[in-house]
């Protein structure tokens, strides 16, 4: 009799241990995200893409770098949100009103422009 009881629980053991999903997935926000995706170009070298670009969300540290190919993208809420663009010796664009929804993906190409060397020579000696 015990080894009826003993199979029976090896068994049942192995049904209910078998099963696999993610219990995080019962709980987690990440099937309500969406993203924003998009390519930074380099006006000075003919619109080539800008690697290792940021592009951060305005007063957050939600922040990424462009890749080789100057493409980024980020997994946000659904909301709406600033996008700033930044590199260095490059004037840093900032796009309002990025709206983000959720299970979908917002497309924001950017171009940045060099900044403007000026030199006051006046005061030399």
């Amino acid at each position: 009799m015990k080894f009826f009881w003993f199979v029976i629980l090896v068994i049942s053991s192995t049904l209910v241990y078998s099963q696999s999903f993610e219990v995080e997935s019962f709980f987690s926000d990440s099937h309500k995200q969406g993203g924003i995706e998009g390519v930074v170009f380099d006006n000075e070298t003919n619109n080539e893409p800008l690697l290792f670009a940021t592009v951060a969300i305005k007063n957050t540290t939600v922040s990424t770098t462009t890749e080789l190919d100057g493409s980024f993208s980020l997994n946000l809420k659904p909301g709406s949100y600033t996008l700033v663009y930044s590199f260095v010796g490059y004037k840093t664009i900032e796009v309002e009103n990025v709206i983000v929804t959720s299970n979908k993906t917002t497309s924001n190409n950017q171009t940045l422009s060099a900044l403007e060397a000026s030199f006051d020579i006046s005061s030399i000696d």
